[in-house]
C-alpha cells in the first residue's frame, strides 16, 4: 500500500506543477514564464482530486496547495507553498493532514517583449513536513530544477517545461530521481477567458510502477485584472491513476 500511495502522491504533485499568478499567468498545467512585478505579492490556491485503484480497491486522493509568491525584481521571484493531503482507500483506512512544503525561486532571462519568446529557470526544494508514516508526505528532502519556455504562435500561446527532481535518501524501491515534461496550449477566447489543453509525462517514482502520461482540458477566467479562477479535467493514459480534476483561484496584492 505504501508504494502505491507514493505513486498517487507523485500524481498529485504532477497535477499541481503550476501555481497560478492571475492574468500574468496563462497556463494551468505547465509552468508559465509570467512573473509578478517587483514588490508584488501573489497568493493562489490549487485544489485537486484523483481516483485510482489498488488491486480491487478504489483510492480517492484529495489535496491542495497554497502558494505565496513575492517579486524580488521584475525577473526574479521567490515562493513558499505548503500543501495538505487527504486519502481514502475503500475498506483500507483513511488519513488527512499537512503534506510537504515547497520552497522555490524562478528567474526569467529571456523576455517575449524583447526576444519574441520567454525562457526561465526554476530551482525548488520540497521539505518533508508531511507525516510519511501516514503517507501524507514523501519523507524525503527533494531538490529539483525546471527549464521552461513560452511563445505565441498566432492566437495560441505554447508553454512547456522540462523538470528534474532528485530524491535524497530514497527508500528501498524508490528511484533517486524523477524526470518530467509538460506542454500546454492556451487559446484566448477574449481578454478574460481562455481554453487550455495539456499533456504531461514523468518517469515513475518507485520500482515496478507505471510512468505517468495524461491529457488535460480546462479553462481559465480572469474575474478582475488581479484575480482569476480556473480548472482542468485529466485523463491518465497509464495505470498511475484513472481520472483527476483540478480547481484554482488566485489574487495579487
Amino acid at each position: 500500500m505504501k508504494l502505491s500511495r507514493q505513486i498517487t502522491a507523485l500524481t498529485i504533485i504532477l497535477l499541481l506543477p503550476v501555481m497560478a499568478r492571475a492574468d500574468w499567468e496563462r497556463s494551468i498545467s505547465a509552468w508559465d514564464t509570467r512573473l509578478p512585478n517587483k514588490g508584488k505579492i501573489q497568493t493562489s490556491f490549487w485544489g485537486n482530486s484523483s481516483k485510482s485503484e489498488i488491486g480491487n480497491l478504489d483510492l480517492t486522493d484529495t489535496g491542495g496547495m497554497l502558494e505565496v509568491a513575492y517579486g524580488i525584481s521584475d525577473k526574479w521571484t521567490a515562493y513558499i507553498a505548503p500543501s495538505f493531503d487527504s486519502w481514502d482507500l475503500e475498506g483500507g483506512g483513511a488519513e488527512s493532514g499537512l503534506s510537504d512544503t515547497t520552497l522555490q525561486t524562478t528567474y526569467r532571462f529571456r523576455d517575449e517583449a524583447v526576444n519574441n519568446f520567454d525562457l526561465a529557470v526554476t530551482g525548488d526544494l520540497s521539505i518533508p513536513t508531511g507525516n510519511d508514516n501516514k503517507t501524507l508526505g514523501t519523507g524525503n528532502y527533494e531538490p529539483g530544477a525546471k527549464l521552461f519556455a513560452s511563445k505565441k504562435f498566432g492566437s495560441v500561446i505554447a508553454v512547456a517545461n522540462l523538470s528534474l527532481k532528485t530524491i535524497l535518501g530514497a527508500d528501498s524501491g524508490e528511484k533517486s530521481y524523477i524526470l518530467g515534461a509538460v506542454a500546454e496550449g492556451v487559446y484566448p477566447l477574449n481578454d478574460k477567458l481562455s481554453l487550455n489543453a495539456a499533456v504531461s509525462a514523468s518517469t515513475a517514482r518507485t520500482d515496478g510502477a507505471d510512468s505517468l502520461l495524461d491529457l488535460g482540458l480546462g479553462a481559465r477566467y480572469n474575474v478582475k485584472d488581479n484575480m482569476f479562477v480556473g480548472g482542468m479535467l485529466y485523463k491518465c493514459l497509464t495505470d498511475a491513476y484513472d481520472l483527476g480534476v483540478q480547481v484554482a483561484a488566485g489574487i495579487q496584492f
